[in-house]
């Protein structure tokens, strides 16, 4: 019974081919009796297919002496096997208090990393080998059953993937635990026992010794339900990833056209999507997710709202999407550099400087923007009378007040930026050109009254690109 079952589920799954693919796989191995039952299923279907087995044991010395105990075990157990053995020592609980996490987070995190490590050993690369471990279908009733109570969504009812990232692999994902055990007794498959698994303190051995007895009276084996629904489910959810996955584009923003129209199921994880790509390491609670949501649809221009891992989700008119908070496109507030004829660049524009407007200008101009069509797109550029700048010429960035002179009238800065509906980091980044007297020229406007080159004085041609 347990064999086939396993072996349904590693061809069902497509682990057969992830394991012969990669030519090598890691099974972690605590010594437990799913981890004893995984290690001689896997040792047996591995020698029968030519694929190289070894084990990879984690000493988190969190029990001591019960962790080295265990340590002792899994070498004679695989030293009988003929199994290789590789053995990583870590101090999880001082790890945990320096990465501030749990105690459980921090085991995991340094299981997976272990794993890793073996994989370049035996493969030059951490991410070859296939990584199998002994998660059973008791494991997924509790990791539902824990995301359920936390109030989760379609994917946390999901529960645990049988495969992962097409190289991590669960393939007694579909056994009861107690199945597993009765098949070590009936097959003298011995095991330790980890006798933290009895501590009621923590959530999990709650759900599994108060809470699955109790559903045992209903059913007596809930374990087949979870599976079932959980299969279903993941039938959807990946329907839904897929759809959202080819809507998100390859870049970290999308048109605001785009994503309002989207369902919230669809939205939601597109969000998630373009979140994840910024920050892998960052982690994006529903909580934020909503909230990004809420904003967008709030019909705001120009809002931005901070996230955890130094993210900010940002939006203008035309675009929303995520950005490193150390990506974002600014200025310093009083920004001012004298002008010495030499070309200027921040991070969105480029302004350049030539002097005359002969034909060998011109085409030097067009030069510049066929060099660098993928980087600058042209905004526009006029040809002032030098003669008639005042004091110094200086580029500088706008600020409170600022009034600025054409067409016989004196105009606020503020009103006509509003006007042309510029984005924030627009605004932030816009390069003023100005003398003693005031504002010169804003780019995307005319030149300051009497400023305009006639045909006499010194012509100079400032051009400004703009970065897409």
């Amino acid at each position: 019974m347990i064999r086939s079952v396993f072996l349904d589920t590693i061809t069902d799954c497509g682990m057969d081919k992830a394991m012969q693919h990669a030519g090598v796989v890691v099974a972690g191995f605590s010594g437990g009796w799913d981890s004893s039952c995984l290690l001689r299923l896997l040792n047996d279907w591995c020698r029968d297919h030519g694929v190289m087995l070894a084990a990879a044991h984690v000493n988190h010395k969190i029990r001591n002496p019960g962790a080295d105990r265990d340590e002792a075990f899994c070498r004679r157990i695989c030293r009988d096997l003929s199994v290789p053995l590789y053995v990583g020592t870590f101090d999880v609980p001082a790890l945990a208090g320096e990465w501030h996490l749990g105690l459980e987070e921090a085991a995991r995190r340094v299981r997976y990393e272990y794993f890793d490590q073996v994989s370049e050993i035996l493969t030059g690369s951490p991410g070859k080998a296939v990584i199998a471990t002994a998660h059973n279908a008791t494991d997924n009733t509790e990791t539902v059953l824990f995301h359920l109570l936390r109030g989760t969504g379609l994917h946390g009812l999901c529960g645990i993937d049988p495969i992962r990232d097409g190289r991590f692999i669960r393939p007694l994902i579909r056994i009861p635990g107690t199945d597993i055990r009765r098949w070590c007794a009936d097959n003298t498959i011995p095991a330790v026992t980890d006798e933290t698994n009895t501590d009621t303190a923590y959530t999990r051995n709650r759900i599994r010794h108060e809470i699955l007895p109790g559903l045992r009276q209903i059913t007596p084996c809930p374990e087949d339900s979870i599976t079932r629904m959980t299969s279903l489910l993941r039938r959807d959810d990946d329907y839904l990833e897929e759809t959202a996955l080819s809507l998100a584009g390859t870049g970290t923003s999308l048109p605001r056209s785009t994503l309002t129209v989207q369902h919230p199921a669809i939205l939601s994880r597109i969000l998630r999507i373009l979140y994840c790509r910024v920050s892998a390491d960052a982690s994006a609670g529903e909580v934020h997710i909503r909230s990004c949501m809420e904003l967008l649809l709030s019909g705001r221009t120009d809002a931005f709202l901070d996230l955890p891992g130094s993210i900010r989700f940002r939006m203008d008119r035309n675009t929303a999407g995520f950005f490193r908070s150390d990506e974002i496109l600014r200025t310093p507030d009083d920004f001012e550099i004298p002008f010495d004829g030499s070309d200027y660049e921040n991070p969105l524009y480029r302004i350049t400087f030539r002097e005359g407007i002969s034909l060998e200008n011109r085409q030097n101009f067009t030069s510049l923007l066929n060099k660098e069509e993928n980087i600058y797109k042209l905004s526009i550029h006029k040809t002032l009378d030098f003669d008639k700048i005042v004091g110094a010429l200086k580029i500088r960035n706008r600020r409170a007040g600022d009034t600025f002179v054409y067409g016989g009238m004196t105009r606020r800065v503020k009103k006509l930026l509003t006007d042309q509906k510029l984005t924030a980091e627009e605004k932030s980044c816009l390069p003023i050109l100005c003398d003693d007297s005031g504002i010169v020229w804003i780019p995307g406007f005319p030149l300051r009254d009497g400023m305009e080159y006639t045909g006499e004085g010194t012509p100079l041609t400032v051009t400004v690109l703009k970065k897409y």
